[in-house]
């Protein structure tokens, strides 16, 4: 049994521990009871190494507060935040659904379906960046969707306010490289920017079911993704393109190329198939 595991069935604080919801760099999320509310909600205890750092104590402390206080209906709330037994936590709404990335695993997302989940997690960035909040881990993993299609953005442990470069005092850069953008892997100043960057590299991944840049990059991980967005099954690539070429043409009055060969033929004398007809 692992580490994780055996928190299951304790208790931690007034909270009793029912089960383990997933792990990451930072720490674990569990399903818990808090028996002093009556509720059970979903639990992240970060990893003692991080309590230990005086510098991401003072941030946690301050993000989650501004975390708490984000009001947008897809930012998962947060009840409260502390310590308990020299372990750093977060206390948040339980939301029954399904991450994204379980998703995108067994089948690229329709056009259509995943651009309406993005734009929800594009108006949780929205709120949180209004309130001077960076999240820094925008990936498939840290999106729930719901039976009823609405999606949350979860896991504002390792948001920083912005104009912050580096979360430890070890300068660690926390966050998942294939959705990092370039600045992330320098002292770069950070912005909303770095957000964005990540969203666009979801949607792609909803599409196609590929990472964007699937793992390329360069000596160790810290230069930044290399070249351009690796290929992706090529019909499904090629699918979700035109029907988004397609509804930009429509949408702004545009020719797709396939019409503007056929009025070009027109012009020098040739006549379509269609045009023949008539």
């Amino acid at each position: 049994m692992s580490a994780e595991e055996s928190r299951v069935g304790t208790t931690f604080g007034r909270y009793k521990i029912t089960g383990l919801l997933g792990k990451g760099g930072m720490g674990e999320v569990y399903e818990a009871y808090d028996n002093e509310i009556g509720r059970t909600v979903a639990l992240k205890i970060i990893k003692s190494q991080f309590a230990d750092d005086r510098k991401y104590r003072i941030r946690f402390e301050r993000e989650s507060h501004a975390a708490a206080k984000l009001q947008e209906p897809h930012v998962i709330p947060i009840h409260g935040y502390g310590e308990i037994d020299g372990c750093l936590f977060i206390d948040m709404r339980l939301v029954r659904g399904t991450d994204l990335q379980s998703m995108i695993d067994k089948a690229p997302l329709d056009p259509t379906h995943a651009v309406a989940i993005i734009t929800q997690v594009a108006a949780a960035l929205d709120a949180a960046h209004a309130e001077g909040l960076i999240h820094r881990d925008v990936k498939p993993e840290n999106i729930i969707v719901t039976p009823a299609d609405f999606a949350y953005l979860v896991d504002f442990g390792i948001a920083e306010v912005m104009g912050d470069t580096r979360l430890t005092a070890t300068g660690a850069q926390i966050g998942s490289f294939a959705y990092m953008a370039p600045e992330r892997f320098s002292d770069q100043k950070i912005t909303p920017a770095t957000d964005v960057y990540a969203l666009t590299c979801v949607l792609y991944e909803s599409l196609t079911g590929s990472d964007a840049f699937s793992g390329r990059f360069s000596a160790g991980g810290h230069g930044g993704p290399l070249g351009v967005p690796a290929s992706a099954t090529k019909r499904r690539e090629s699918k979700s393109s035109g029907i988004l070429r397609r509804r930009h043409c429509a949408r702004h009055g545009q020719r797709t190329g396939r019409s503007i060969w056929k009025r070009r033929r027109v012009r020098a004398g040739g006549q379509s198939g269609t045009e023949r007809r008539r």
